[in-house]
């Protein structure tokens, strides 16, 4: 009887599905409904409206890279399990025929049948060895997959929100842009408004124009890779969400001490810097070996980097803190200015000029203030992401 060696090309093909590099294209993903989700939960999520609390979900059971890459982990571990039973069937069977030359009374047979009973049960024991660490190794990096993949989704959504508050703007801005020139243009018609005025409130509506066209694109560009992260097809008519009000009271209960110890224990690469594995060397002689030293002296590095990052990513959360207190401070002062203003034109005591800059001012103020407000969301994300396994190590 045969010894398999096919369970090493095995183990080969389950770390290339594990080492895949995540593919450009991929065709929307499809999943059924997990059993433990409850049916309104699920038809929510499975609707045309991406809501931001369902990026994770929708990484999770609908993501193709993620999708394809657990099919494949599973089909490989499935086929790993097959051979280890098999082996484990074939050390069994090496019994009996051990027994049968027993009886037989060839010794020599019996002493084979014995020594490859123990190399099957070695390999056997091996190989379910392997499967754990691989299996450990797998779910670590699935993971990171996950979370990578949730973290660019928010990324992408915060930058989609922040586009759409500059559009609302730009549109405003054309809208009352294009009020502006046709007024000059009456106006200069009978001698109350100059040419400069008005190629100026021409150029001023050129300008949103093109810039609003330029952002369309972008934002169509932006929408597209979303919505293929999270499932769908690019063209599919899918409306993106709001991004909540930031949430500043996270601040507070912040214990960046305690923050500050588990981010290495979490940061996925220094886990895979502690795993890689120099030339292993005993208790004595490790330290006198090269590729120890220079394993430990790269971990010492990524921690002291990370650590600079941590440092970072805290302060910048004060600093949108603060300039978030600003905005809305400065959109209160333009509210009650543009609350006066409206007041004012309908007593006939503000010119159509004045009245239009004056709305003008509170679009960009309120924009401001909506822009600031995504700012502290995208500072407590990064914050978070940074604790909890994707902080970049700084150069």
């Amino acid at each position: 009887m045969q010894i398999k060696k096919k369970y090493l090309s095995e183990m080969c093909s389950l770390l290339l599905a594990v080492s895949l590099a995540i593919p450009q294209t991929l065709p929307a993903a499809a999943a059924e409904k997990p059993e433990t989700m409850e049916d309104v939960q699920w038809e929510r999520l499975t609707d045309n409206v991406l809501e931001y609390d369902e990026l994770e979900n929708r990484v999770a059971y609908f993501n193709p890279t993620i999708c394809q890459i657990v099919d494949q982990i599973n089909d490989s571990f499935d086929t790993v399990r097959e051979n280890i039973l098999d082996f484990q069937q074939e050390a069994e069977d090496f019994i009996y025929l051990q027994e049968q030359a027993i009886k037989n009374m060839d010794f020599e047979s019996a002493m084979m049948y014995q020594i490859n009973r123990r190399i099957l049960r070695s390999i056997s024991s091996s190989m379910i060895k392997q499967e754990k660490r691989k299996d450990t190794m797998i779910e670590r990096n699935t993971r990171q997959w996950r979370k990578g993949l949730l973290s660019g989704c928010q990324q992408l959504m915060l930058a989609y929100n922040k586009m759409a508050v500059n559009k609302a703007t730009l549109e405003k801005q054309v809208e009352l842009y294009s009020q502006m020139a046709a007024m000059y243009e009456t106006q200069a018609q009978i001698g109350m408004a100059t040419q400069t005025q008005v190629l100026s409130a021409q150029a001023s509506l050129n300008s949103a124009k093109t810039s609003l066209s330029g952002l369309s694109d972008q934002m169509e560009s932006i929408k597209s890779s979303l919505l293929q992260m999270t499932g769908w097809d690019f063209d599919s008519d899918v409306t993106i969400g709001t991004i909540p009000a930031a949430d500043v009271n996270q601040i507070a209960v912040i214990d960046f001490e305690a923050d500050k110890a588990i981010a290495p224990k979490n940061n996925y690469t220094i886990i895979n810097m502690q795993n890689s594995s120099p030339n292993d060397a005993d208790d004595n002689g490790k330290y006198e070996n090269k590729d120890y030293r220079a394993k430990e002296q790269g971990l010492e590095q990524a921690m002291q980097q990370l650590s600079i990052t941590i440092d970072s990513l805290y302060q910048t959360l004060f600093e949108k803190q603060a300039a978030l207190t600003a905005a809305r401070t400065a959109f209160d002062a333009a509210q009650i200015k543009w609350d006066g203003a409206i007041r004012k034109y309908q007593l006939g005591m503000m010119g159509q000029a004045e009245y239009l800059g004056e709305e003008l001012a509170y679009c960009a103020a309120e924009a401001a203030y909506k822009s600031a407000d995504l700012d502290m969301t995208q500072a407590l994300l990064n914050y978070y992401w940074g604790v909890n396994g994707l902080g970049e190590l700084t150069e």
